[in-house]
C-alpha cells in the first residue's frame, strides 16, 4: 500500500488494550485455524501487540508507528495490509481520535474464535476447508476435538447453584444494594470482557431480497436478527444475488419456520449445481482505493488499461480472457496464492495474469507465475503502473538478450570449442590449401607438354612433305 500515508504515518501513535483475556488455547487456534487465511504477517502483529502488555495489564502506553514498524519488522505499507486483515476477522477493532491536530489510534484486541465457534461459522470454516484441503481441514478439526460422553455409561450429577448456595437475608442485602449505588463513580470503566460480534458484512442487500419473498410462504418474524446475518453470511460465500437468497429462504421454510441446518443444506446444493460442486475459495476484492493511480477519467489508452486492472477482479478477467468460461479449480488455486500466499494487491495480480497468458501460449503456468510473484515482491511492487513498467522493462532486457546472443553465436561456439580442436582444424585448412597448390601446378606443368608435343609433331610432318613422303 504505498498510499499508506494518508491512513497512518511514523509519527502517528497508538496505544493497545485487550477486550478480553488472550489464553494458550487461543494462541493454538490463531495459528492453526486463522493463520492459513490470513497469514503470517497478520498473525505475527496480533501476537507482537499482545507480548507489548506485561501480565494482568490490559491497556497500554501510547507509543509512535514508527516503535511498532520496527518491533514487527514489517514497513508502513505491510503493517496497515496486516492491521486491516486483522480487522476483518475480527481480531482487532480500530478507534482514531477525532480531533485533527494529532492523530492517534486505540487497537483494541480481540480473542479469536473458540474451537466449535469457527468451525461452526459459515464463513471461515468454509474457507478454511478450501484453504487445506478435505484431509488437512479434517487433520486440523480432529486436534480440537474430544469424544462424546458415553450416555449408556454414565449419567449427569452435576449439582445446581441453589442445592450449594442460600440467597442473602433481607438485612444483609441492604450494604450490598448500597455499595453497588457506589459504583457510579466508576461508570466510565468497563471490566475487562466482551461478547464477539462476529465477522460484519456491508454488501448484502436485505431490502431487496425481504420485498422478493412471498408473505405466504415467508412469515415476518422468521427473518429473526440471528437469520438474517447466517443469510447475509451465506450470501457472502456463495456469492448469492439477493433475489435469489429470497428464492433459497422460501424453499427452506418448512412449517412456517427456517431453520438455520435447512437453510445451509439449501444453499450448498443450490451452488453445487452452479458451480459444478468447487468450493469458494476466500478472494480479495478489486485494487485497494489507496493504491489506485487514475481516479478520474482516463485520458490515454495506457491510462485507460491501468483503469481496467485496478477496477477488474483477477477472477473476472480470467473469465473475460477465457470468454466468459467457468474458471477451473487450479486456475482459482493459483490466482489466490498470488493474492492470499505472496500478498499482490488484485490490480497487480491482473498484470501478472495477462503477461503470463501471452507468455505461454494463454496456459496459465504456476511455476513462472510464482517465480514472477516472488519477484515483484521482493521489488515491492503494489500498483498496476509499477507492475506494468517492470513487464515492459523485463521484456526489453530479453529482446536485447537475444539480439545480442543472435549476433554472437558463432563466435561464441568457436570460443567454446577446444584449443586442441581449433588446431585440428587450422592444420586441416593448411593441407587442404597445400593440395590447391600443387594441383594447380600440375595442371600448368601438363598444359605446357601438351604444347611442346603438338609443335614436334607439327615439324615432322611438315618435313616429310617436302620431302615427298606421306
Amino acid at each position: 500500500m504505498s498510499g499508506h500515508w494518508k491512513e497512518v504515518l511514523p509519527v502517528d501513535s497508538y496505544c493497545i488494550r485487550l477486550a478480553d483475556f488472550i489464553t494458550e488455547v487461543d494462541a493454538h487456534v490463531l495459528t492453526l485455524l486463522y493463520q492459513p487465511l490470513i497469514g503470517a504477517d497478520a498473525v505475527g502483529l496480533f501476537k507482537s501487540l499482545v507480548a507489548q502488555l506485561p501480565n494482568g495489564v490490559y491497556e497500554g502506553d501510547f507509543h509512535t508507528h514508527q516503535h511498532l514498524s520496527l518491533m514487527v519488522g514489517l514497513s508502513m505499507s505491510d503493517l496497515l495490509e496486516a492491521r486491516k486483515k486483522l480487522e476483518a476477522i475480527d481480531l482487532m477493532r480500530t478507534y482514531q481520535r477525532k480531533s485533527s491536530s494529532k492523530r492517534a489510534f486505540i487497537y483494541e484486541i480481540q480473542p479469536p474464535m473458540k474451537p466449535h465457534q469457527f468451525f461452526n461459522d459459515d464463513v471461515l470454516s468454509v474457507f478454511l476447508y478450501n484453504k487445506l484441503g478435505k484431509n488437512g481441514y479434517r487433520g486440523i478439526k480432529e486436534r480440537f476435538s474430544l469424544k462424546q460422553i458415553e450416555s449408556d455409561a454414565f449419567e449427569e450429577v452435576t449439582v445446581a447453584f441453589s442445592d450449594v448456595f442460600a440467597s442473602f437475608q433481607h438485612s444483609e442485602m441492604q450494604p450490598a444494594l448500597r455499595n453497588r449505588q457506589g459504583d457510579a463513580e466508576h461508570a466510565h470503566l468497563a471490566i475487562i470482557g466482551k461478547d464477539k460480534q462476529g465477522l460484519s458484512f456491508h454488501t448484502f442487500d436485505h431490502d431487496l431480497m425481504k420485498q422478493s419473498l412471498s408473505s405466504y410462504v415467508v412469515p415476518k418474524d422468521v427473518l429473526s436478527k440471528e437469520r438474517l446475518q447466517l443469510i447475509e453470511k451465506l450470501a457472502f460465500v456463495y456469492q448469492i444475488e439477493p433475489l435469489t437468497m429470497a428464492n433459497l429462504v422460501e424453499r427452506s421454510i418448512v412449517n412456517d419456520e427456517l431453520d438455520a441446518k435447512n437453510l445451509r443444506k439449501t444453499v450448498q446444493n443450490w451452488y453445487k449445481l452452479e458451480s459444478s460442486a468447487v468450493a469458494p475459495a476466500l478472494g480479495l476484492k478489486t485494487q485497494p482505493v489507496a493504491k489506485r493511480t487514475v481516479q478520474a477519467e482516463p485520458q490515454s489508452e495506457e491510462e485507460r488499461v491501468v483503469k481496467f486492472y485496478e477496477e477488474t477482479a483477477p477472477l473476472t478477467l480470467l473469465e473475460l480472457r477465457q470468454e466468459g468460461a467457468v474458471v477451473s479449480p487450479p486456475d482459482l488455486k493459483i490466482i489466490e496464492e498470488l493474492m492470499v500466499d505472496y500478498l499482490l494487491n488484485p490490480g497487480v495480480v491482473n498484470v501478472l495474469i495477462d503477461y503470463n497468458l501471452f507468455q505461454n501460449d494463454m496456459k496459465l503456468s504456476k511455476l513462472f507465475m510464482q517465480k514472477i510473484a516472488g519477484h515483484w515482491k521482493r521489488k515491492k511492487i503494489g500498483t498496476v503502473p509499477d507492475a506494468i513498467h517492470l513487464v515492459k522493462t523485463d521484456k526489453q532486457k530479453k529482446k536485447e538478450g537475444q539480439a545480442n546472443a543472435a549476433s554472437g553465436r558463432r563466435n561464441k561456439r568457436q570460443d567454446q570449442l577446444p584449443k586442441w580442436l581449433v588446431q585440428e582444424k587450422n592444420d586441416e585448412k593448411k593441407q587442404e590449401m597445400k593440395k590447391d597448390t600443387i594441383t594447380q601446378k600440375e595442371k600448368a606443368s601438363g598444359t605446357a607438354d601438351t604444347q611442346e608435343l603438338a609443335d614436334l609433331m607439327a615439324e615432322r610432318n611438315r618435313r616429310r612433305a617436302q620431302k615427298g613422303e606421306y
